[in-house]
């Protein structure tokens, strides 16, 4: 507690700093004048659109000096969510925003998730981010809150990720290594090609990990292109790989087996080799063009295809999966920049997996076919969204936004081992969402007031549906599928401080989760059941800016998000009241980045995160301890060589503090064992080099 106390100190200090907008060196921002979201489907300008979103561009020195080995690295200073790093490449990393997809055993749930355009969210609502490079990111969009009503199922958030951005050199390539046997290598190309768009990146990694049993080897690359035909046509075509050959995964452990010794894990991990080998893959197709017998019209065809082929020994079972997944969306949009917008759409996309389980034997699959089923999920949707200023009530300033989407699921299984089984279920799910957004200006202020309710729809997964108490074959018929509604007001937007600007970022919210699906595990197989309803509350704030300092500028990012959830009803298993396990209730988190301008280009950034302790079990009988994180880095950015090459070399100093804790937790664990230590302090030392 008290270096939760004295990280909040610390946050406050950098909050008061005077910042800039003038050529920051780590710009954290919301959404301004000019900034377009593409978290959405249809074109959306962030200074009018009533929702809480951050918008953060990522700058040039950051891109270079930051290692950035994790999704965590990108969400600091970001009101609201909550990147949780297990430190496990077999399960990746926890998004949670506003308490929402903290119930995610492996990927993401509860959160749509967006590289360069591609969804990575299946139609069954969860996401693998194995395909996404933290290094590789430049820009980040979060919208916080019910978005189904543009994305469908498992839209609680969106989180839009882009790896494009036409400040980055032609070429960089950057090498990396240090504590627990890191080591990794990127590469980011992007020609000169007129009005032709094309970048690609690419890393590999290898690591031995924090705990025992956690070692993981790595690959991933990516491709994003856009070809201007003339005449307002563009063709884009995105291509994202993933080969994971190694991931052990040590899985959680008890609070006393975390405080005796944070770097060990279960002899049984280890004997049954608890870890995952895949392949992934994503192809996506664009086409835009003007519809001139419409004002401003536009039509856009989206046309996606994806695979994911893995071996996931984990303990008592072997699991291997063999998925493709093909999506199509149409959406069509006009309207008047000086009054109304519209925007329809239409989508459809199907998931097949192919699903084998059996006995784990010692690292190999036994005999007996516990589950040998096909999977097989359709989802349809119709959406719409009208924007109309209410000019006519005097208001020129004051926006009412409306949006719906009906969605449809069929869920079928084809059993292969003759058990028989429900082999069927489907769910449809209306979407509304309403909105008001009222832009004002005040001296050298200026921003948006906003307030909206929305729906959102969490459908189970192939995996929850098919993994059945009783041992049958098919899907659980009694899995339902959760519903969230959500209400939000909030304002976001700029004020100038003489040479300096400030942006600021304000929401209160709540939401009502209605059907809950909650896991628990028996010997170590997790099972979902629906669980009654919670109720979420809570308010986000963030400051951001740059300004002048001695011979360079200073650019802070701070966001401190209270979220208060509670089931509103008690179980059997869940006391009435507890409070929902898996996300603190206090989090801030923070960047502070200072570039010197003249002489020697020396970057010192300080930044980090501090957590009130949270539940691991809906239960409410094992807690983790609250914790301070804090990173440290120095290094030179963009030292001129000549010929157009630069060098930055950087040196970076990771958990400063030595702090232990748990970067994330097992909710509802068999055994107790909800605990993933993080690393402690370790040092991280690299070289990138560009070339202009």
């Amino acid at each position: 507690m008290i270096r939760f106390i004295l990280a909040l100190g610390l946050l406050g200090a950098l909050a008061v700093s005077r910042p800039s907008a003038a050529q920051p060196v780590s710009d954290t921002t919301v959404a301004l004048d000019g900034v377009e979201v593409t978290a959405m489907p249809f074109a959306l300008e962030g200074a009018r659109a009533p929702l809480a979103l951050a918008v953060r561009t990522r700058a040039p020195a950051d891109l270079a000096t930051d290692p950035a080995v994790s999704l965590d690295a990108l969400a600091r200073g970001v009101p609201g969510l909550w990147v949780s790093n297990r430190e496990n490449y077999a399960l990746g990393e926890r998004v949670i925003v506003r308490g929402l997809g903290w119930r995610a055993a492996f990927g993401v749930r509860g959160t749509h998730v967006l590289l360069d355009g591609v969804p990575l969210t299946l139609p069954d609502g969860q996401a693998m981010l194995n395909v996404v490079d933290a290094a590789a990111v430049r820009r980040i969009e979060v919208v916080r809150g019910p978005a189904s009503v543009f994305w469908g199922s498992g839209s609680g958030g969106v989180l839009a990720l882009s790896t494009t951005g036409t400040d980055s050199p032609r070429v960089q390539v950057r090498a990396l290594g240090g504590g627990y046997g890191l080591a990794k290598a990127d590469a980011f190309v992007r020609p000169d090609l007129g009005r032709h768009r094309l970048s690609a990146w690419g890393s590999v990694l290898t690591d031995e990990g924090f705990r025992d049993h956690s070692a993981v080897r790595l690959a991933r690359a990516g491709v994003s292109s856009q070809f201007d035909l003339g005449g307002g046509r563009a063709v884009s075509v995105v291509a994202l790989g993933a080969h994971m050959p190694e991931a052990l995964s040590p899985g959680g452990i008890s609070a006393e087996a975390a405080a005796e010794d944070p770097r060990q894990t279960r002899d049984l991990a280890i004997t049954q080799n608890a870890s995952k080998t895949l392949t992934q893959g994503h192809l996506a197709l664009g086409y835009t063009q003007p519809v001139r017998a419409l004002p401003n019209g536009r039509f856009r065809a989206d046309l996606s295809g994806g695979l994911r082929d893995l071996d996931n020994p984990i303990i008592p079972q072997y699991i291997r999966l063999d998925r493709r997944t093909a999506g199509l969306r149409l959406a069509l949009e006009a309207g008047r920049s000086d009054s109304w917008n519209v925007g329809i759409g239409a989508e459809g996309e199907v998931q097949r997996d192919d699903r084998l389980e059996t006995p784990n034997e010692d690292g190999r699959p036994g005999a007996e076919r516990l589950t040998d089923q096909r999977e097989t999920v359709r989802a349809g949707a119709l959406f719409a969204r009208l924007a109309l200023p209410l000019r006519g009530l005097g208001l020129p300033e004051l926006t009412l936004t409306a949006a719906a989407r009906l969605d449809a699921l069929r869920y079928d299984a084809d059993d292969r081992t003759g058990r028989g089984g429900t082999g069927s279920r489907t769910a449809t799910a209306l979407s509304p969402a309403l909105g008001l957004g009222w832009q004002w200006r005040a001296g050298r202020a200026a921003g948006l007031v906003y307030a909206n309710a929305a729906g959102a729809l969490d459908a189970p997964t192939t995996t929850e549906l098919g993994n059945r108490p009783d041992g049958s074959a098919g899907f659980n018929p009694d899995l339902e599928p959760e519903r969230t509604w959500g209400l939000e007001a909030g304002t976001r937007g700029a004020t100038a401080l003489g040479a300096a600007t400030l942006g600021f970022d304000l929401a209160v919210f709540a939401a009502f989760v209605d059907r809950l699906l909650l896991p628990f595990e028996i010997d170590d197989v997790t099972f979902y059941r629906n669980a009654g309803r919670t109720r979420h509350a809570g308010i986000e704030t963030a400051l951001d800016g740059s300004a002048p300092l001695a011979d360079g500028r200073v650019a802070v990012a701070v966001a401190y998000t209270w979220t208060r959830a509670r089931f509103a009803e008690g179980t059997d298993a869940v006391p009435a009241d507890a409070e929902v396990p898996g996300f603190p209730e206090h989090l801030a988190s923070w960047t502070a980045t200072w570039q010197r301008e003249r002489g020697l280009p020396l970057v010192l950034a300080v930044e980090g995160e501090a957590a009130s302790g949270y539940f691991a079990d809906d239960a409410n009988t094992a807690k983790t301890d609250a914790y301070a994180v804090v990173h440290a880095r120095l290094a030179l950015a963009d030292l001129g060589l000549g010929r157009g090459l630069a060098a930055s070399p950087f040196v970076a100093l990771r958990n400063a503090l030595d702090a232990r804790y748990s970067g994330s937790v097992v909710v509802n664990a068999f055994g107790g064992r909800f605990f993933e230590p993080a690393a402690g302090r370790h040092v991280l030392v690299g070289l990138a080099l560009d070339l202009r």
